[in-house]
């Protein structure tokens, strides 16, 4: 079962500003903790083959903390607040579940009347107890309709209007009402009590009710018309689903909180079809979809603050936490007060924040094998985290309930974004740890450089980065928004110097939540490597309204801006890269100075992990796709096996038979290219490469090709590539 984790935290931040605070929440099996501020240096640990390197700093963080166990409750619900206490109530709502149990879930609560779901119907309740069940058993997957009154003499009628459009009703007695407090929405408001899993519309409260308004509101007629707006609550779920707050159209409630990210925009029971953009018919995107498992907040207290000084050097640092033989080291990107140095790194936190307590090493541990091809073990935290679901899932896990996760969160503890952490896909680096090496490597030059998130680039964009002349992203920037993108486009074509050393980069469609800025937002939609796809009519991001998916579909590929992209990916092993007979000619040869390699021969073919340069994920030219026609293909991987597969979009279509043997679009480009401003563009096409640089303690010819650019990238003025 692996060890348990008896010590984990998170930071209230993936970044802060050099003079700023920032907090940590603690949770502890150990009644003491020892806490100090470290400086990352190095990813890696004994399974990496290469040890962790940190730096003891000076500070403010108290060193002794009292230990506390700090626990999470996830699941999404709507709450809002009765203005007035009722002595009738009337309650309609629509209800897509979609995994009914035979244990009872809440669907509403007003007051102390309630209704739950499960397979063999509904249960509505009044005071704790049970009044009517109503034996209809319910359709996973399909709209039910239900009504519910409370009389004011305590008579309870409920009418459940089934897919088929059949009603089943039930009847029964409470004593008379007096209802004060909260209407909750897929909560029963106690903890202990799972949450509902499934699709919620058009919820309707009143406090008068004739007999036929459930009939009324079951054919789509507007509450409104048939109820006294004084007395009512139509909280209305169409209107900014972007939103955490929900508008009340009538006047019994100020309107209703929405908890913990459920998903929005998503179409409800009177959706055509005719639109799929919930921004042109918002009446017809009026669901909100709860699951049991949505988390915005693990909601712990925090335990330590740093104040981080002023003139503290931009890099990575940690909260490192120690007890008995148990430690947690908590990420934080300080980023620069001032900006003064030459060189900016990019660290791509939305791809780990995408990746965050991704499930599927120890939840599906048996089925990677036939990815791999061999067991490569699992880190003891992956298995730690299968059994806590209340700490959210990643973008590439599906709910309980089977539907894609839309969004992740920074408020919780993230077990895989730490620089110990094993990936079994890559045998060792990925993510986090492997860009801290990138980092050792440009401390070992002796490097002036700053560090900063996808966070500061989506938020100060062009700003920020024209401070800088040379920018270096991490391995993996997969995720992304369109200000990024368009924060890159704006830095190369003013003249910067742009090297992307990774792979699968600039690929998904990505917005951070406009109310919760710690949280992203993405619809898969229907193209590219994906673990789910957006059902019907959810493929717009409820955050901004832009179409989801795949950059490259709205027109907006990788190769337009980093003369690359995504074109396959696979797990065996690295390779080298062939270098090209382009690479000779005079103005760009100077890139493999001191490398060893004459056209035609291989370099790059050894490294940790997967041993190579070109290893998981590959991205190549091709100008169709928007790579400019003057960039100079300076190598291309070679060696690949059968193993490796193209990425969805690269599939070919028609009749013809594909090429036998490894396809010919299965490689990594090395692209190098500028424009007549003196901007450049160096680009690696793989997320080995980066591992493959720290070979041979950094003595080897990817580290010699990559020093070589980044010098001539930062101290040449005028063109350093070649343009148009």
């Amino acid at each position: 079962m692996g060890e348990p984790v008896r010590l984990v935290g998170y930071a209230d931040s993936l970044s802060v500003r050099a003079g700023a605070d920032v907090s940590f929440a603690v949770s502890s099996e150990h009644p003491r903790v020892q806490a100090e501020i470290v400086r990352l240096r190095r990813g890696g640990g004994p399974r990496h083959g290469m040890e962790l390197l940190e730096e003891r700093i000076e500070s403010d963080v108290t060193a002794l903390v009292p230990g506390r166990v700090q626990t999470t409750v996830s699941g999404s619900f709507i709450e809002a607040t009765l203005e007035a206490a009722l002595d009738e109530v009337g309650l309609a709502l629509w209800f897509k579940p979609t995994a009914t149990t035979a244990h009872p879930r809440p669907l509403c609560t007003v007051g102390t009347v309630s209704v739950t779901i499960a397979e063999d119907g509904c249960t509505v309740s009044a005071d704790g107890r049970e009044v009517v069940r109503v034996s209809a058993g319910v359709v996973d997957g399909q709209w039910h309709h239900l009504s519910v009154h409370v009389h004011r003499t305590g008579a309870v009628t409920v009418d459940l209007r089934r897919p088929d459009g059949t009603t089943v009703s039930g009847q029964g007695h409470t004593n008379p009402p007096r209802v004060t407090g909260v209407i909750r929405i897929g909560s029963a408001g106690d903890s202990g009590v799972p949450t509902f899993n499934g699709v919620v519309a058009r919820p309707v409260v009143a406090g008068s009710w004739s007999g036929d308004v459930g009939s009324h509101l079951a054919r789509g007629a507007d509450p409104l018309a048939v109820l006294d707006p004084a007395h009512t609550s139509v909280l209305d779920l169409a209107t900014n689903p972007g939103g955490t707050r929900v508008p009340d159209r009538g006047r019994l409630t100020a309107g209703g909180v929405v908890q913990h990210l459920p998903a929005r925009g998503v179409p409800g029971p009177f959706w055509t079809g005719r639109e799929r953009d919930f921004r042109l018919a918002p009446e017809e995107f009026d669901g909100i979809h709860l699951h049991d498992d949505d988390l915005a907040d693990a909601g712990w207290s925090p335990d330590v603050t740093w104040s981080v000084p002023a003139t503290l050097p931009s890099g990575v640092y940690a909260l490192k936490l120690s007890a008995g033989d148990d430690a947690d080291r908590i990420p934080v990107v300080v980023t620069p007060a001032v900006h003064r140095s030459p060189v900016l790194v990019v660290l791509p936190t939305w791809t780990y924040l995408a990746y965050a307590n991704w499930r599927t090493y120890a939840e599906y541990e048996a089925e990677r094998l036939q990815i791999y091809g061999e067991a490569r073990g699992v880190d003891d935290r992956d298995r730690w985290l299968a059994r806590h679901p209340e700490f959210g899932r990643s973008l590439y896990d599906v709910h309980s309930d089977g539907s894609g996760c839309f969004y992740a969160s920074t408020r919780r503890p993230m077990v895989n974004i730490r620089p110990d952490y094993y990936t079994p896909t890559t045998r060792g680096f990925r993510h986090f740890a492997q860009d801290l090496l990138l980092l050792h490597w440009l401390d070992a030059r002796g490097e002036d450089y700053a560090v900063v998130t996808d966070d500061e680039i989506d938020r100060d964009g062009t700003d920020l980065l024209s401070h800088y002349r040379v920018v270096l992203t991490g391995s993996h920037p997969e995720y992304c928004s369109e200000a990024m993108l368009n924060a890159y486009v704006s830095f190369t074509d003013n003249g910067g110097r742009l090297m992307y050393l990774g792979g699968n980069g600039f690929y998904q469609v990505t917005a951070r939540h406009p109310e919760i800025p710690d949280a992203i937002e993405i619809r898969r939609g229907h193209a590219g490597v994906a673990t789910w796809v957006s059902a019907p009519g959810e493929e717009h991001l409820s955050a901004t309204g832009e179409p989801g998916g795949l950059w490259r579909m709205r027109g907006r590929a990788p190769n337009r801006l980093v003369g690359v992209g995504f074109t396959a990916q696979g797990f065996d092993k690295g390779h080298g890269y062939r270098r090209s007979t382009r690479s000779t000619e005079s103005d760009v040869s100077w890139v493999f100075a001191g490398v060893g390699a004459d056209a035609g021969e291989v370099f790059g073919d050894a490294g940790p992990g997967l041993g190579g340069a070109a290893a998981d994920e590959f991205d190549r030219a091709d100008t169709a796709l928007g790579t400019p026609a003057h960039a100079a293909v300076l190598a291309s991987s070679v060696g690949h096996s059968e193993r490796i597969g193209l990425a969805p979009e690269e599939v070919d279509h028609g009749y013809a038979a594909p090429p036998p043997g490894v396809h010919p679009n299965i490689r990594s480009d090395l692209v190098l290219f500028g424009n007549s401003s003196g901007g450049a563009v160096f680009s690696v096409g793989s997320i080995g490469w980066t591992t493959a640089m720290a070979h041979h303690d950094g003595d080897n010819a990817v580290s010699r090709l990559t020093a070589n650019v980044l010098d001539r990238f930062r101290d040449q003025q005028g063109f350093v590539a070649p343009h148009p």
